[in-house]
């Protein structure tokens, strides 16, 4: 006879990654979307998710789409100044991998919204492999900013911010569907 199935049994689970953590020396730990939920971001493709609620969302993370729409663009240049992403705080969640500290070798996650960093984790020892929100890039020349500059501008009537240093298309510095994952600079 078996124990608790550890898939259904969150308090087995959570003892055993306790215990397992208190054992090695360093940790590396991977988050996804469900991480940052109950900071109030949703997922993609759960019942209250991103598509779910929104088909079009789907659209406008497609490079191609991105690029060669620009109605698709100044949509997303719409929906992302009212993102929840920017206003979202920290959950236990990624308070409890902060608290691991030094035992913290890597935290990879796919996730975009920068709560790791915002919860106190070091940002050498995270790798966002989806890119980041809270930065803007250019995809003709490669300039980057700080997302809240290129929102400043949407706010101020630029309903599809180019790049100041080449006029070229700017986008979160995000991956979307059709772009590769990129080294880290």
């Amino acid at each position: 006879m078996s124990g608790p199935d550890p898939a259904t049994d969150a308090h087995g689970s959570i003892a055993r990654a306790t215990e397992l953590i208190a054992m090695a020396g360093s940790v590396a730990v991977l988050t996804g979307a469900g991480i940052s939920t109950d900071s109030g971001i949703p997922d993609f493709r759960g019942p209250s998710g991103v598509w779910t609620r929104d088909p079009e969302a789907e659209k406008r993370s497609n490079i191609d789409t991105y690029l060669g729409d620009p109605q698709v663009r100044r949509d997303a240049w719409r929906i992302r100044s009212e993102s929840e992403m920017f206003v979202a705080e920290p959950n236990d969640g990624h308070r409890a991998i902060t608290a691991l500290g030094d035992r913290l070798h890597t935290l990879v996650t796919q996730n975009i919204d920068g709560l790791h960093l915002l919860a106190g984790t070091p940002a050498d020892r995270i790798v966002e492999i989806h890119g980041t929100v809270h930065r803007w890039e250019c995809v003709e020349c490669g300039a980057r900013g700080p997302m809240e500059d290129a929102l400043r501008r949407v706010r101020a009537g630029e309903v599809d911010p180019p790049c100041l240093l080449c006029g070229g298309i700017i986008k979160s510095a995000t991956i979307l569907f059709g772009q590769s994952l990129v080294p880290a600079d």
